[in-house]
């Protein structure tokens, strides 16, 4: 009877050691998950809150795997140490997701800046060649924005190459300078025509 007990006590302990072990396989998912996202080139450039949310959880991972290696092999507990390494995984997929629908969205928005930057320069143009004739206006102010026409067709055509290249965030950060270049110079010419006209 004492010898069942004891096989019954061996078989007990063996069973809670093994229960005491980190999943093994679900730690080394996530860290190839959060591994092949942040390789991703678009990932890092579409999807960085994403790919943050999924680090700051393996971080959580790695923390809780640490606490529990801390305590007796008998009062381990893996469960949370599981929870997190499928969360990790999950958070890395949805980065690559979310990279890809952004990439998609920035590709578009690139695409229409395009088109509306071409679209205004000649209205552009014709402001500035109004301008340059209201009597008594700062000449010395209006003419050097004359370049800024050319300025914004050669980024124009920058952004296009950049697009052609796949590298749409690039092509859209050129084109939202040109367009804001354009636009604070046209708040020059209205204003600079405003206070001409009131002399």
């Amino acid at each position: 009877m004492r010898i069942a007990r004891a096989f019954a006590a061996v078989a007990l302990l063996s069973v809670l050691a093994a229960c005491a072990q980190p999943p093994q396989v679900d730690i080394d998912a996530a860290r190839a998950a959060l591994g092949a996202a942040s390789r991703n080139s678009d990932v890092v450039t579409y999807a960085p809150d994403a790919l943050r949310s999924a680090q700051e959880e393996m971080n959580a991972l790695d923390a809780e795997i640490a606490l529990q290696a801390r305590r007796s092999a008998l009062s381990r507990n893996y469960d949370s140490v599981a929870a997190l390494a499928r969360e990790t995984a999950d958070l890395a997929a949805r980065a690559g997701t979310a990279a890809a629908a952004a990439k998609q969205q920035v590709a578009s928005d690139a695409a229409g800046l395009v088109e509306e930057i071409t679209a205004a320069i000649p209205g552009f143009e014709s402001k500035v060649w109004a301008a340059r004739r209201v009597p008594r206006i700062r000449l010395d102010i209006i003419m050097p924005l004359q370049i800024v026409p050319d300025q914004a067709r050669t980024a124009v055509d920058d952004a296009r190459k950049d697009i052609a290249s796949g590298a749409f965030a690039a092509a859209k950060a050129r084109l939202m300078a040109a367009k804001d270049q354009l636009s604070s110079s046209e708040e020059t010419i209205t204003e600079q025509t405003r206070i001409a006209r009131s002399r």
